[in-house]
């Protein structure tokens, strides 16, 4: 019997609650649905501890959050993305860069571009900022954690 989208979120919430209570944070969770993955926004108020040098904390608290929600709701797939301090906003804008650049050296130089290994959803950003290029072409080459971009002439 599939949960209520209501009861999701407040477990959801309880648990960020749970797994921030030890480093003394009380945080400001938002959700909404985007492309049926759960975006759970969350302001802590040191939002750097979590983002500032490294996305790797951000992303460590993300897949306890999975697992929990997982092992809460084993029934369901729940696909859920954690941001905080706008870290996916700054994310969007510096791999949209990075796919201009690759697209700009591309074109200049007839020649492929080799993006350095990236997560499937990075890859994924790379991909549809440059949908609309006619001058080139990107497609994903590699296996497991070496999967990268190749950007081409088109």
């Amino acid at each position: 019997m599939a949960t209520s989208p209501t009861a999701i979120k407040d477990k959801i919430s309880a648990r960020l609650v749970e797994l921030l209570q030890p480093f003394g944070l009380q945080p400001q969770i938002t959700m909404a649905t985007e492309d049926d993955t759960l975006i759970v926004d969350v302001k802590t108020g040191q939002d750097e501890l979590f983002i500032s040098h490294s996305p790797d904390p951000l992303l460590a608290l993300q897949h306890l959050l999975r697992l929990m929600v997982r092992n809460d709701f084993p029934d369901q797939t729940i696909n859920l993305s954690l941001n905080i301090g706008g870290f996916h906003e700054l994310q969007r804008e510096r791999l949209l860069k990075v796919a201009r650049d690759a697209a700009a050296q591309t074109e200049a130089t007839g020649t492929a571009v080799y993006l350095p290994p990236m997560s499937s959803f990075e890859r994924r950003l790379i991909h549809l900022a440059l949908v609309d290029n006619p001058k080139v072409t990107s497609e994903s080459t590699g296996v497991g954690p070496g999967r990268r971009v190749v950007v081409k002439p088109a």
